[in-house]
């Protein structure tokens, strides 16, 4: 559990490799990478392509592990799945139920995350994301923007202090761009931590 004054995420020299080809070449995609994200910050992972931004926010979200270093949230190793629980996460494309409206998928992550009442959790996070009026449309008729405002809906539905997100702009035209950045230090103005 997140407890006051505990770094949110501390990385000390990451390094991951993996195997490819039919030698089974050994490829370094992440090499001694260090740093910290202090509590209520926004904090922008910036690199070109290839960089190893991805495999860093895989090995926090313990989907991958690290060959060498260590990952640790809210003070505790990465590769324990109870961290996770105060963790909001976007993944880059992220899969969605597209038979889904966007208020039921909303629906079934509050219910993974044992909210009992959550229609005004949902209604709220339908309106942050400028999803309002399309709560009840399918998924599949939900252009892309639209798709990456209601995977960032979803990462917040149980109100988490720390939340992750992969390319959260992908995909969005230059007025979702500055409406999803004004999303952001809206959470920082909430106390929460942004990576």
């Amino acid at each position: 559990m997140a407890s006051p004054g505990t770094i949110p995420i501390k990385i000390n020299n990451l390094c991951k490799d993996y195997r490819s080809g039919f030698l089974m070449k050994k490829v370094r995609v992440l090499n001694d990478l260090s740093l910290e994200v202090r509590e209520g910050e926004v904090f922008g992972f910036l690199g070109p392509n290839g960089a190893g931004k991805t495999t860093t926010l895989k090995i926090l979200m313990g989907l991958v592990y690290p060959s060498e270093g260590s990952a640790s949230i809210w003070g505790e190793s990465s590769t324990r799945v109870s961290v996770r629980r105060d963790v909001g996460y976007l993944p880059e494309s992220p899969y969605f139920y597209d038979y889904l409206t966007g208020w039921e998928l909303m629906g079934f992550y509050a219910k993974l995350y044992g909210l009992s009442n959550p229609k005004d959790r949902i209604e709220s996070l339908m309106e942050l994301v400028g999803l309002g009026k399309a709560a009840h449309l399918q998924l599949r008729k939900y252009s892309k923007g639209m798709l990456q405002r209601i995977g960032l809906a979803q990462t917040l539905v149980h109100d988490p202090p720390l939340v992750i997100l992969d390319e959260p702009m992908s995909g969005l035209d230059p007025i979702g761009r500055k409406e999803i950045r004004d999303i952001l230090f809206r959470l920082k103005d909430q106390g929460k931590t942004v990576f």
